[in-house]
């Protein structure tokens, strides 16, 4: 099942991926690994921004839990695809534009601590696995449909901090995050930043404890099962003609429903989701790009059961892995 919002954009076709990939020649940001995150608020003007966003100024594919897509029958789907190539599972290309290099920034909301206490174990961090993801094989995955190699091309990875209000549900007594307040943080970090469009990835974070409902009944919600639908998402939002932003949403990973018993730490749950949603993203960023046409399941929703420990670069994690037409199956990159 391909769960999705109103697409917008038009299929851009191969002009548009040609586009998309020419688009930049090198990363506009840089970092220093031992700068603390860039501390930003989110002003009315964001959050009137984030009131304004319509249904066609966003679109949203989200990582179902664990439990559903473990209870969905193979060949699922809504259409039989006209283009099929190989397998049945393989991934088509559909016209959209992909995101072939950028540099990403982290934001993390209402953590008290550090990254690594909030996201992470030990030294290991978001930015710490997206930087090891950068240089792994398991980003080469990517290669055959960003016609590129994508080794080294996503970074800096910057780190960005902020303070927010979550309004508490009323029946859960839960701090529940919305649409509209995920897209005020987006809204007033990219302010901040300046930047938008197919080189630019944000990523937010949210604290252990706090929900997120893109909907009635589509939540995450690990204290509220019946209502617990996904573990993360990745999209974009629309503020204006020219300002597009891709983001993921990442709540806390380490709670029953998102991760296997084999991922032991807060990082492995951290990564793997992580790797998922960014994987994709450059991917399949409008969803109009990457994604298999018997199904609707992007590069990672074939693999969800294909979580082991691997060598991202420079340290261990449990990650997922991802679907590659070129073996018609889920692989670590190593091929």
């Amino acid at each position: 099942m391909r769960w999705s919002f109103v697409v917008v954009t038009p299929a851009l076709g191969v002009a548009g991926l040609l586009v998309a990939a020419c688009n930049g020649d090198s990363p506009t940001a840089t970092s220093n690994i031992n700068a603390p995150p860039i501390q930003f608020s989110v002003t009315p003007a964001s959050y009137a921004a984030a009131r304004a966003v319509t249904a066609h100024d966003q679109k949203t594919k989200m990582f179902a839990t664990i439990p559903i897509l473990e209870g969905k029958t193979s060949g699922q789907g809504s259409r039989i695809s006209q283009n099929l190539v190989n397998s049945p599972w393989d991934l088509t290309y559909n016209g959209g534009p992909v995101v072939t290099k950028a540099t990403q920034w982290n934001i993390y909301v209402n953590c008290k601590t550090t990254s690594s206490g909030c996201w992470g174990t030990g030294t290991l961090t978001p930015r710490t696995f997206l930087q090891d993801l950068d240089q792994s094989s398991l980003i080469d995955v990517a290669a055959q449909y960003l016609h590129e190699d994508p080794t080294g091309r996503y970074g800096p990875v910057n780190e960005m901090q902020v303070s927010v209000s979550i309004p508490v549900n009323g029946i859960t007594g839960v701090p529940t995050a919305s649409n509209s307040d995920i897209w005020a943080i987006l809204h007033a970090a990219s302010l901040v930043t300046t930047k938008s469009g197919y080189q630019a990835i944000y990523h937010v974070f949210l604290p252990q404890g706090v929900d997120m409902c893109t909907g009635p009944a589509i939540c995450y919600s690990p204290d509220d099962p019946y209502f617990f639908q996904f573990c993360a998402f990745h999209g974009s939002v629309d503020f204006g003609p020219h300002w597009h932003v891709l983001y993921t949403l990442e709540p806390y990973q380490f709670v029953p429903g998102c991760v296997l018993p084999q991922q032991s730490r807060v990082i492995d749950g951290t990564a793997s989701t992580l790797s998922h949603e960014f994987t994709e993203l450059i991917t399949d960023p409008d969803l109009d790009a990457w994604y298999n046409d018997l199904t609707g399941n992007e590069i990672g929703d074939l693999c969800f059961t294909f979580r082991n420990p691997e060598s991202i670069f420079d340290n261990t994690y449990v990650v997922q892995e991802e679907y590659s037409n070129t073996v018609h199956a889920c692989t670590d990159g190593a091929f």
